[in-house]
Protein backbone atom coordinates (compact mmCIF):
# COMPACT_ATOMS: atom_id res chain seq x y z
CA UNK A 1 0.00 0.00 0.00
CA UNK A 2 1.32 3.76 -0.09
CA UNK A 3 3.50 5.64 2.01
CA UNK A 4 2.43 6.72 5.75
CA UNK A 5 0.43 9.79 5.67
CA UNK A 6 -0.20 11.42 9.12
CA UNK A 7 -3.74 10.91 11.08
CA UNK A 8 -6.06 13.67 10.54
CA UNK A 9 -9.46 14.90 11.20
CA UNK A 10 -11.35 14.05 7.52
CA UNK A 11 -14.42 16.31 7.57
CA UNK A 12 -17.19 16.44 5.11
CA UNK A 13 -15.98 16.88 1.67
CA UNK A 14 -18.74 18.53 -0.75
CA UNK A 15 -18.24 17.99 -4.45
CA UNK A 16 -20.16 19.55 -7.72
CA UNK A 17 -19.01 18.60 -10.84
CA UNK A 18 -21.74 19.66 -13.48
CA UNK A 19 -23.59 17.90 -16.47
CA UNK A 20 -20.40 16.81 -17.71
CA UNK A 21 -20.37 14.02 -15.09
CA UNK A 22 -21.35 10.33 -15.93
CA UNK A 23 -24.89 9.62 -17.00
CA UNK A 24 -26.33 6.13 -15.01
CA UNK A 25 -30.19 5.31 -15.94
CA UNK A 26 -31.38 3.90 -12.90
CA UNK A 27 -33.62 1.49 -14.44
CA UNK A 28 -31.39 -0.37 -16.09
CA UNK A 29 -29.44 -3.25 -14.43
CA UNK A 30 -27.09 -5.33 -15.65
CA UNK A 31 -26.68 -7.87 -17.70
CA UNK A 32 -27.00 -11.39 -16.59
CA UNK A 33 -23.66 -12.22 -18.26
CA UNK A 34 -22.32 -8.94 -16.67
CA UNK A 35 -19.37 -9.70 -13.54
CA UNK A 36 -19.59 -7.30 -10.52
CA UNK A 37 -18.47 -8.18 -7.02
CA UNK A 38 -22.02 -8.89 -5.41
CA UNK A 39 -23.27 -10.39 -2.50
CA UNK A 40 -26.96 -11.37 -1.88
CA UNK A 41 -29.43 -8.75 0.01
CA UNK A 42 -28.18 -8.95 4.23
CA UNK A 43 -31.13 -10.33 5.78
CA UNK A 44 -32.13 -13.89 6.81
CA UNK A 45 -33.04 -14.42 3.33
CA UNK A 46 -34.22 -17.98 2.35
CA UNK A 47 -33.27 -19.31 -0.94
CA UNK A 48 -30.03 -16.94 -1.54
CA UNK A 49 -26.02 -18.46 -1.40
CA UNK A 50 -23.29 -16.61 -1.75
CA UNK A 51 -19.70 -17.96 -2.49
CA UNK A 52 -16.82 -15.90 -1.84
CA UNK A 53 -12.82 -16.44 -3.21
CA UNK A 54 -10.32 -14.82 -1.44
CA UNK A 55 -6.28 -15.08 -3.03
CA UNK A 56 -3.42 -14.32 -1.17
CA UNK A 57 0.18 -14.99 -0.09
CA UNK A 58 1.15 -16.73 3.37
CA UNK A 59 3.78 -15.50 5.58
CA UNK A 60 5.89 -18.10 3.25
CA UNK A 61 5.92 -15.89 0.80
CA UNK A 62 8.14 -12.90 0.00
CA UNK A 63 7.41 -9.81 2.70
CA UNK A 64 4.37 -11.08 4.52
CA UNK A 65 4.38 -11.14 8.15
CA UNK A 66 0.56 -12.34 8.63
CA UNK A 67 -2.83 -12.58 6.26
CA UNK A 68 -6.03 -13.38 8.08
CA UNK A 69 -9.43 -13.72 6.64
CA UNK A 70 -11.86 -12.43 8.20
CA UNK A 71 -15.78 -13.64 7.86
CA UNK A 72 -18.58 -11.46 9.64
CA UNK A 73 -22.14 -12.29 10.19
CA UNK A 74 -23.88 -8.87 10.92
CA UNK A 75 -27.31 -10.93 10.29
CA UNK A 76 -29.77 -11.98 13.04
CA UNK A 77 -29.31 -15.51 12.33
CA UNK A 78 -26.59 -17.85 12.53
CA UNK A 79 -24.86 -18.71 9.53
CA UNK A 80 -23.54 -22.19 8.58
CA UNK A 81 -21.23 -22.50 5.89
CA UNK A 82 -18.15 -24.65 4.13
CA UNK A 83 -14.52 -23.42 3.86
CA UNK A 84 -11.98 -24.50 1.53
CA UNK A 85 -8.52 -24.07 1.25
CA UNK A 86 -6.10 -25.02 -1.31
CA UNK A 87 -2.33 -23.76 -1.72
CA UNK A 88 -0.18 -23.62 -5.19
CA UNK A 89 1.23 -27.41 -4.21
CA UNK A 90 -2.57 -29.13 -4.72
CA UNK A 91 -2.79 -29.44 -1.10
CA UNK A 92 -6.55 -29.39 -0.18
CA UNK A 93 -8.03 -28.59 3.31
CA UNK A 94 -11.77 -28.29 3.92
CA UNK A 95 -14.17 -27.56 7.04
CA UNK A 96 -17.11 -26.61 8.06
CA UNK A 97 -18.54 -23.65 10.58
CA UNK A 98 -21.14 -21.65 12.24
CA UNK A 99 -21.24 -18.60 13.27
CA UNK A 100 -23.68 -16.65 15.58
CA UNK A 101 -25.34 -13.76 14.75
CA UNK A 102 -23.29 -10.74 14.97
CA UNK A 103 -20.34 -12.24 15.12
CA UNK A 104 -16.88 -12.73 13.73
CA UNK A 105 -14.92 -16.04 12.87
CA UNK A 106 -10.96 -15.13 12.01
CA UNK A 107 -8.90 -17.53 10.84
CA UNK A 108 -5.17 -17.64 9.14
CA UNK A 109 -5.02 -19.58 5.60
CA UNK A 110 -1.62 -20.49 6.51
CA UNK A 111 -1.60 -23.11 8.75
CA UNK A 112 -3.93 -25.12 7.01
CA UNK A 113 -1.35 -25.28 4.08
CA UNK A 114 1.78 -25.23 6.14
CA UNK A 115 4.07 -26.09 2.74
CA UNK A 116 2.57 -22.81 0.62
CA UNK A 117 3.28 -19.16 0.14
CA UNK A 118 0.15 -19.11 -1.51
CA UNK A 119 -3.30 -20.20 -0.31
CA UNK A 120 -6.90 -19.53 -2.09
CA UNK A 121 -10.10 -19.85 0.49
CA UNK A 122 -13.22 -20.37 -1.17
CA UNK A 123 -16.74 -19.27 1.18
CA UNK A 124 -19.51 -21.20 0.48
CA UNK A 125 -22.65 -20.09 2.57
CA UNK A 126 -26.42 -21.69 1.44
CA UNK A 127 -27.79 -18.80 3.12
CA UNK A 128 -26.72 -15.00 2.07
CA UNK A 129 -25.91 -11.88 4.88
CA UNK A 130 -22.24 -13.04 5.08
CA UNK A 131 -19.37 -10.76 4.80
CA UNK A 132 -15.92 -11.56 4.15
CA UNK A 133 -12.47 -9.67 3.78
CA UNK A 134 -9.06 -10.26 4.20
CA UNK A 135 -5.76 -8.42 5.70
CA UNK A 136 -1.86 -8.85 4.55
CA UNK A 137 0.72 -7.15 6.88
CA UNK A 138 3.99 -6.87 5.55
CA UNK A 139 7.06 -7.65 7.56
CA UNK A 140 8.22 -5.32 10.40
CA UNK A 141 5.05 -3.61 9.50
CA UNK A 142 6.09 -2.72 6.41
CA UNK A 143 3.05 -2.31 3.82
CA UNK A 144 -0.98 -3.36 4.52
CA UNK A 145 -3.50 -4.19 2.53
CA UNK A 146 -7.17 -4.95 3.13
CA UNK A 147 -10.39 -5.52 1.38
CA UNK A 148 -13.28 -7.50 0.52
CA UNK A 149 -12.68 -10.89 -1.14
CA UNK A 150 -14.11 -11.51 -4.54
CA UNK A 151 -17.61 -12.75 -5.38
CA UNK A 152 -17.78 -13.33 -9.46
CA UNK A 153 -15.22 -15.67 -11.25
CA UNK A 154 -14.68 -14.73 -14.95
CA UNK A 155 -13.70 -16.02 -18.52
CA UNK A 156 -11.17 -12.66 -18.96
CA UNK A 157 -9.17 -11.05 -16.42
CA UNK A 158 -7.19 -7.59 -16.80
CA UNK A 159 -4.53 -6.44 -14.61
CA UNK A 160 -2.87 -3.11 -16.12
CA UNK A 161 -0.36 -2.36 -13.64
CA UNK A 162 2.67 -4.43 -11.60
CA UNK A 163 6.50 -4.39 -11.60
CA UNK A 164 9.20 -6.49 -12.06
CA UNK A 165 11.69 -4.06 -11.19
CA UNK A 166 15.54 -5.54 -10.24
CA UNK A 167 16.48 -5.58 -7.41
CA UNK A 168 14.19 -6.26 -4.35
CA UNK A 169 10.59 -6.47 -6.63
CA UNK A 170 8.35 -10.05 -7.01
CA UNK A 171 5.32 -9.76 -8.85
CA UNK A 172 2.91 -12.93 -8.83
CA UNK A 173 -0.27 -13.55 -11.04
CA UNK A 174 -2.29 -16.00 -9.03
CA UNK A 175 -5.24 -17.95 -11.22
CA UNK A 176 -7.79 -20.34 -8.53
CA UNK A 177 -10.40 -22.43 -9.74
CA UNK A 178 -12.60 -22.98 -7.70
CA UNK A 179 -14.68 -25.40 -9.66
CA UNK A 180 -14.91 -29.21 -9.91
CA UNK A 181 -13.38 -29.16 -14.01
CA UNK A 182 -10.53 -28.16 -15.21
CA UNK A 183 -9.37 -24.81 -16.85
CA UNK A 184 -7.41 -23.48 -19.22
CA UNK A 185 -5.95 -19.85 -19.89
CA UNK A 186 -3.75 -17.99 -21.81
CA UNK A 187 -1.66 -15.53 -20.51
CA UNK A 188 -0.58 -12.08 -22.21
CA UNK A 189 1.92 -10.23 -20.86
CA UNK A 190 2.91 -6.40 -21.51
CA UNK A 191 6.23 -5.15 -20.36
CA UNK A 192 8.40 -2.09 -20.88
CA UNK A 193 9.54 -3.46 -24.50
CA UNK A 194 6.15 -4.53 -25.28
CA UNK A 195 4.20 -8.02 -25.40
CA UNK A 196 5.64 -10.80 -24.35
CA UNK A 197 4.65 -14.30 -24.72
CA UNK A 198 5.92 -17.69 -24.01
CA UNK A 199 5.24 -21.73 -24.14
CA UNK A 200 4.40 -21.76 -20.81
CA UNK A 201 2.02 -18.92 -20.50
CA UNK A 202 -0.09 -20.47 -23.41
CA UNK A 203 -2.23 -23.22 -22.32
CA UNK A 204 -1.98 -23.04 -18.31
CA UNK A 205 -3.78 -26.11 -16.66
CA UNK A 206 -5.55 -25.30 -14.08
CA UNK A 207 -6.69 -27.93 -12.33
CA UNK A 208 -10.24 -28.12 -10.32
CA UNK A 209 -10.39 -26.76 -6.69
CA UNK A 210 -6.29 -25.91 -7.14
CA UNK A 211 -4.67 -22.46 -7.42
CA UNK A 212 -1.38 -21.87 -9.95
CA UNK A 213 0.98 -19.10 -8.70
CA UNK A 214 2.33 -17.63 -12.09
CA UNK A 215 5.65 -15.76 -11.42
CA UNK A 216 6.06 -12.74 -13.66
CA UNK A 217 9.54 -11.22 -12.16
CA UNK A 218 11.46 -14.49 -13.76
CA UNK A 219 9.59 -14.24 -16.77
CA UNK A 220 9.22 -10.44 -17.77
CA UNK A 221 12.16 -9.37 -15.26
CA UNK A 222 13.20 -5.91 -14.57
CA UNK A 223 10.49 -3.97 -16.51
CA UNK A 224 8.78 -0.81 -14.46
CA UNK A 225 5.39 -1.40 -15.40
CA UNK A 226 3.89 -4.98 -16.60
CA UNK A 227 0.26 -5.87 -17.62
CA UNK A 228 -1.29 -8.74 -17.18
CA UNK A 229 -4.16 -10.10 -19.71
CA UNK A 230 -5.50 -13.71 -18.41
CA UNK A 231 -8.25 -15.27 -21.68
CA UNK A 232 -9.42 -18.48 -19.92
CA UNK A 233 -10.40 -20.77 -22.91
CA UNK A 234 -11.99 -23.80 -20.49
CA UNK A 235 -13.80 -22.76 -17.33
CA UNK A 236 -14.00 -19.61 -15.29
CA UNK A 237 -10.78 -18.53 -12.81
CA UNK A 238 -10.50 -15.46 -10.44
CA UNK A 239 -7.06 -13.89 -10.71
CA UNK A 240 -5.07 -11.64 -8.45
CA UNK A 241 -1.75 -10.03 -8.39
CA UNK A 242 0.51 -10.43 -5.59
CA UNK A 243 3.78 -7.62 -5.17
CA UNK A 244 6.26 -7.05 -2.65
CA UNK A 245 8.94 -4.19 -2.51
CA UNK A 246 11.53 -3.99 -0.19
CA UNK A 247 12.74 -0.44 -1.00
CA UNK A 248 15.75 -1.61 -3.25
CA UNK A 249 14.63 -0.79 -6.84
CA UNK A 250 15.54 2.06 -8.90
CA UNK A 251 11.52 3.29 -7.96
CA UNK A 252 12.07 2.55 -3.64
CA UNK A 253 8.72 1.41 -3.07
CA UNK A 254 8.45 -0.68 -0.28
CA UNK A 255 5.52 -2.79 0.95
CA UNK A 256 2.92 -5.46 -0.04
CA UNK A 257 -0.03 -5.49 -2.46
CA UNK A 258 -3.29 -7.81 -3.33
CA UNK A 259 -5.31 -6.65 -6.13
CA UNK A 260 -7.67 -8.42 -7.92
CA UNK A 261 -8.03 -7.92 -11.72
CA UNK A 262 -10.69 -6.34 -13.83
CA UNK A 263 -13.30 -9.55 -14.93
CA UNK A 264 -14.22 -7.23 -17.64
CA UNK A 265 -13.45 -4.60 -20.89
CA UNK A 266 -15.63 -1.60 -20.07
CA UNK A 267 -16.46 1.88 -21.89
CA UNK A 268 -16.80 3.73 -18.65
CA UNK A 269 -15.07 3.71 -15.49
CA UNK A 270 -14.89 5.73 -12.52
CA UNK A 271 -13.25 5.89 -9.14
CA UNK A 272 -11.68 8.56 -7.06
CA UNK A 273 -8.73 10.54 -7.30
CA UNK A 274 -5.65 10.29 -5.29
CA UNK A 275 -6.10 11.08 -1.56
CA UNK A 276 -3.10 13.07 -1.16
CA UNK A 277 -1.62 15.97 -3.94
CA UNK A 278 1.92 15.41 -3.01
CA UNK A 279 1.33 11.60 -3.84
CA UNK A 280 2.76 9.92 -6.78
CA UNK A 281 -0.79 8.91 -8.99
CA UNK A 282 -0.57 7.26 -11.88
CA UNK A 283 -3.73 6.20 -14.34
CA UNK A 284 -2.67 3.41 -16.04
CA UNK A 285 -4.70 2.31 -18.89
CA UNK A 286 -4.80 -1.23 -20.96
CA UNK A 287 -6.55 -2.11 -24.43
CA UNK A 288 -6.60 -5.92 -24.61
CA UNK A 289 -8.90 -5.70 -27.78
CA UNK A 290 -7.83 -5.93 -30.80
CA UNK A 291 -8.88 -2.85 -32.55
CA UNK A 292 -7.10 1.00 -31.50
CA UNK A 293 -9.38 2.95 -29.20
CA UNK A 294 -9.61 6.29 -28.58
CA UNK A 295 -9.69 6.95 -24.72
CA UNK A 296 -10.41 10.07 -22.68
CA UNK A 297 -9.36 10.35 -18.71
CA UNK A 298 -11.49 12.97 -17.08
CA UNK A 299 -10.54 14.91 -13.71
CA UNK A 300 -13.49 16.24 -12.53
CA UNK A 301 -12.45 19.10 -9.33
CA UNK A 302 -13.84 19.32 -6.66
CA UNK A 303 -14.31 22.87 -6.75
CA UNK A 304 -16.76 24.27 -9.90
CA UNK A 305 -14.39 26.72 -10.52
CA UNK A 306 -11.48 24.96 -11.38
CA UNK A 307 -11.57 23.06 -15.17
CA UNK A 308 -9.26 20.96 -16.70
CA UNK A 309 -8.41 19.29 -20.02
CA UNK A 310 -9.00 15.80 -19.97
CA UNK A 311 -5.70 13.99 -20.76
CA UNK A 312 -6.21 12.08 -24.46
CA UNK A 313 -4.90 8.78 -25.37
CA UNK A 314 -4.07 7.06 -28.64
CA UNK A 315 -4.25 3.08 -27.38
CA UNK A 316 -3.15 0.42 -29.71
CA UNK A 317 -4.32 -2.89 -29.37
CA UNK A 318 -2.30 -5.20 -26.83
CA UNK A 319 -0.97 -2.07 -25.58
CA UNK A 320 -1.05 0.34 -22.10
CA UNK A 321 -0.31 3.49 -21.17
CA UNK A 322 1.04 4.88 -17.71
CA UNK A 323 -0.59 8.71 -17.32
CA UNK A 324 1.26 10.56 -14.58
CA UNK A 325 -1.59 12.64 -13.28
CA UNK A 326 0.80 15.44 -11.64
CA UNK A 327 3.44 15.60 -14.28
CA UNK A 328 2.45 18.34 -16.49
CA UNK A 329 1.06 20.33 -13.97
CA UNK A 330 -2.46 20.22 -15.09
CA UNK A 331 -3.81 19.59 -12.07
CA UNK A 332 -2.01 21.89 -9.89
CA UNK A 333 -3.94 23.52 -7.50
CA UNK A 334 -6.99 21.52 -8.05
CA UNK A 335 -7.79 20.15 -4.84
CA UNK A 336 -9.64 16.83 -4.84
CA UNK A 337 -11.00 15.11 -7.93
CA UNK A 338 -12.77 12.33 -9.60
CA UNK A 339 -11.64 10.18 -12.07
CA UNK A 340 -13.75 9.12 -15.24
CA UNK A 341 -11.70 7.10 -17.48
CA UNK A 342 -14.19 6.63 -21.31
CA UNK A 343 -13.48 4.90 -24.25
CA UNK A 344 -14.43 6.76 -27.51
CA UNK A 345 -14.81 3.21 -29.39
CA UNK A 346 -17.05 1.43 -27.45
CA UNK A 347 -16.36 -1.03 -24.08
CA UNK A 348 -12.34 -2.21 -24.87
CA UNK A 349 -10.53 -0.89 -21.52
CA UNK A 350 -9.76 -1.04 -18.27
CA UNK A 351 -7.18 1.04 -15.67
CA UNK A 352 -6.16 1.23 -12.33
CA UNK A 353 -5.17 3.94 -10.21
CA UNK A 354 -1.58 3.62 -8.62
CA UNK A 355 -0.41 5.92 -5.99
CA UNK A 356 2.52 6.13 -3.99
CA UNK A 357 3.66 8.83 -1.67
CA UNK A 358 6.46 11.12 -2.27
CA UNK A 359 9.92 10.13 -1.00
CA UNK A 360 11.12 13.02 1.95
CA UNK A 361 14.29 14.41 -0.62
CA UNK A 362 15.62 15.91 3.15
CA UNK A 363 15.12 12.51 4.86
CA UNK A 364 16.06 10.23 1.65
CA UNK A 365 14.37 7.58 3.03
CA UNK A 366 11.53 5.08 0.49
CA UNK A 367 8.04 5.56 1.26
CA UNK A 368 6.28 2.57 2.71
CA UNK A 369 3.32 0.93 0.72
CA UNK A 370 1.68 0.90 -2.31
CA UNK A 371 -2.15 1.47 -3.06
CA UNK A 372 -3.23 0.06 -6.54
CA UNK A 373 -7.06 0.46 -7.23
CA UNK A 374 -9.01 -0.66 -9.83
CA UNK A 375 -11.53 1.38 -11.37
CA UNK A 376 -14.91 0.32 -11.53
CA UNK A 377 -17.75 0.36 -14.43
CA UNK A 378 -20.40 -0.12 -12.31
CA UNK A 379 -22.73 1.79 -9.48
CA UNK A 380 -25.01 0.45 -6.80
CA UNK A 381 -28.00 1.30 -4.75
CA UNK A 382 -27.10 -0.91 -1.60
CA UNK A 383 -23.12 -1.40 -0.06
CA UNK A 384 -20.92 -2.60 2.56
CA UNK A 385 -17.61 -1.93 4.34
CA UNK A 386 -15.96 -3.44 6.94
CA UNK A 387 -13.80 -1.10 8.85
CA UNK A 388 -11.13 -2.84 11.71
CA UNK A 389 -8.72 0.38 12.40
CA UNK A 390 -7.06 -1.54 15.06
CA UNK A 391 -5.26 -3.43 12.47
CA UNK A 392 -3.75 -0.41 10.96
CA UNK A 393 -3.68 1.49 14.28
CA UNK A 394 -5.05 4.36 12.10
CA UNK A 395 -7.67 6.19 10.94
CA UNK A 396 -10.19 5.10 8.20
CA UNK A 397 -12.36 6.87 5.74
CA UNK A 398 -15.64 6.46 3.85
CA UNK A 399 -15.62 8.13 0.47
CA UNK A 400 -19.44 8.22 -1.31
CA UNK A 401 -20.07 10.18 -4.57
CA UNK A 402 -23.22 10.00 -6.85
CA UNK A 403 -21.51 9.55 -10.74
CA UNK A 404 -25.38 10.60 -12.16
CA UNK A 405 -25.32 13.30 -14.52
CA UNK A 406 -28.96 14.06 -13.17
CA UNK A 407 -31.00 12.97 -9.54
CA UNK A 408 -30.03 13.19 -6.38
CA UNK A 409 -29.14 10.72 -4.64
CA UNK A 410 -30.72 10.09 -1.01
CA UNK A 411 -28.40 8.10 1.04
CA UNK A 412 -28.95 6.32 4.32
CA UNK A 413 -25.74 4.94 6.31
CA UNK A 414 -26.01 2.47 8.91
CA UNK A 415 -23.82 1.26 11.67
CA UNK A 416 -24.98 -2.47 12.24
CA UNK A 417 -25.01 -3.76 15.59
CA UNK A 418 -22.91 -6.60 16.25
CA UNK A 419 -21.80 -8.39 19.39
CA UNK A 420 -18.79 -7.28 21.54
CA UNK A 421 -16.08 -9.96 20.23
CA UNK A 422 -17.11 -9.37 16.82
CA UNK A 423 -15.16 -5.49 16.97
CA UNK A 424 -11.87 -5.32 18.12
CA UNK A 425 -10.79 -2.41 20.22
CA UNK A 426 -9.96 0.43 18.62
CA UNK A 427 -7.52 3.12 20.49
CA UNK A 428 -9.10 5.78 20.10
CA UNK A 429 -12.17 8.08 18.34
CA UNK A 430 -14.35 4.76 18.76
CA UNK A 431 -17.15 7.17 18.34
CA UNK A 432 -16.06 8.52 15.07
CA UNK A 433 -18.63 10.32 13.32
CA UNK A 434 -21.15 8.84 11.15
CA UNK A 435 -23.96 10.51 9.26
CA UNK A 436 -26.80 9.12 9.26
CA UNK A 437 -28.62 10.86 6.12
CA UNK A 438 -26.98 12.79 2.97
CA UNK A 439 -28.55 14.11 0.33
CA UNK A 440 -26.11 14.03 -3.30
CA UNK A 441 -26.87 16.36 -6.07
CA UNK A 442 -25.15 14.39 -9.52
CA UNK A 443 -21.62 14.99 -9.39
CA UNK A 444 -21.43 15.35 -5.56
CA UNK A 445 -18.89 13.62 -2.81
CA UNK A 446 -18.47 13.56 0.58
CA UNK A 447 -15.60 12.02 2.55
CA UNK A 448 -15.95 11.55 6.09
CA UNK A 449 -14.16 9.51 9.54
CA UNK A 450 -15.65 5.72 8.98
CA UNK A 451 -16.22 3.90 12.65
CA UNK A 452 -15.17 0.29 13.33
CA UNK A 453 -17.30 -2.34 12.50
CA UNK A 454 -19.92 -3.29 9.76
CA UNK A 455 -21.50 0.00 7.41
CA UNK A 456 -24.53 -0.29 5.10
CA UNK A 457 -25.42 2.25 2.58
CA UNK A 458 -28.53 2.39 0.75
CA UNK A 459 -29.20 4.96 -1.58
CA UNK A 460 -32.37 5.94 -3.78
CA UNK A 461 -29.88 6.20 -6.89
CA UNK A 462 -26.97 4.37 -7.46
CA UNK A 463 -23.60 5.60 -5.99
CA UNK A 464 -20.31 4.67 -5.96
CA UNK A 465 -18.50 3.79 -2.31
CA UNK A 466 -14.67 3.50 -1.77
CA UNK A 467 -13.14 3.07 1.48
CA UNK A 468 -9.28 4.15 2.61
CA UNK A 469 -7.45 3.26 5.65
CA UNK A 470 -3.98 4.89 6.88
CA UNK A 471 -1.79 3.71 9.52
CA UNK A 472 1.78 3.62 10.59
CA UNK A 473 2.73 0.86 7.95
CA UNK A 474 0.93 2.38 5.05
CA UNK A 475 -2.43 3.13 3.26
CA UNK A 476 -5.03 0.56 1.75
CA UNK A 477 -8.11 1.72 -0.54
CA UNK A 478 -10.98 -0.40 -2.21
CA UNK A 479 -14.32 -0.40 -3.49
CA UNK A 480 -17.25 -1.74 -1.14
CA UNK A 481 -19.13 -4.78 -1.21
CA UNK A 482 -22.54 -4.01 -3.56
CA UNK A 483 -25.99 -5.49 -2.79
CA UNK A 484 -26.61 -7.94 -5.54
CA UNK A 485 -29.70 -6.83 -7.51
CA UNK A 486 -29.09 -3.16 -6.87
CA UNK A 487 -25.63 -2.85 -9.66
CA UNK A 488 -26.70 -0.68 -12.66
CA UNK A 489 -23.85 0.35 -16.07
CA UNK A 490 -23.06 4.11 -16.17
CA UNK A 491 -24.54 4.31 -19.51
Amino acid sequence: MNAVRAPAIVALLALLIGAVMFAVDPEERLPTDHVASAVAERATTEGSADVWFCEGPTPGAPGVDDRIVALTNPTEAPVEGRVTVVDEGDHRVARTFQIEAGERLEFRPGPFVPDGRFAAVTVEVPAGGLFVDQRIAGEASAGMDAEPCATATSATWRHPWGTTERPGTSAVLLLHNPFPGTAVADIRLIGDLGRRESLDSQGIVVAGRSLVAFDLTGRIADSEVVSAIVDVRVGQLVSALYQHGDGTSPNAWHGVDLSLGAPDDAGRLFLPGPPGAGDRASVVLLNAGGETVDVEVVPHPVSGDFSVEPFRVVLRAGRREVLDLFGDGRLDGAGPFLIEVRSLDGPTVSATLVTRAAVDQEVGQAPVGLDVTGAVDHAATTWWVRSDRAQSAGSASLVVFNPAGAGIASVELTLVQMGEGAIATEVGDTDAFLPTHLELDPGMMVEFALPPGVVEIGSSAAIVVVARMDGPSGRTSFVGTAGAGTVVRPQ
